[in-house]
């Protein structure tokens, strides 16, 4: 059975940021499946369960800050996305 390399493919790193608009997709793209995965669900974690609280007087007091949270995890990877692309760009290929 053949274990080689899979060859590197040129990712881009504007398409990884554009489609990690999507939470996960742009690390999905990339390769990163854990990594996609792990935004995906914190992200809709963090919008989900904010929302759910938000419907109460006081959970509103914890809810807003879940969603914020859940907002700048979602604008953290798709800076992650792109900068990961960089990264792999600069990386030597075997």
């Amino acid at each position: 059975m053949y274990q080689g390399q899979y060859p590197q493919t040129h990712k881009s790193p504007a398409l990884a940021a554009a489609l990690a608009i999507v939470p996960g997709c742009g690390h999905f793209y990339l390769g990163h499946n854990l990594k996609g995965i792990a935004y995906l669900v914190g992200i809709a974690g963090l919008q989900f369960f904010g929302f759910d609280l938000d419907l109460t007087v006081i959970g509103a007091a914890v809810g807003v800050p879940l969603e914020l949270g859940g907002g700048a995890l979602w604008i953290y990877s798709i800076v992650d996305a792109y900068r990961t692309a960089k990264q792999m760009e600069r990386a030597p290929s075997s």
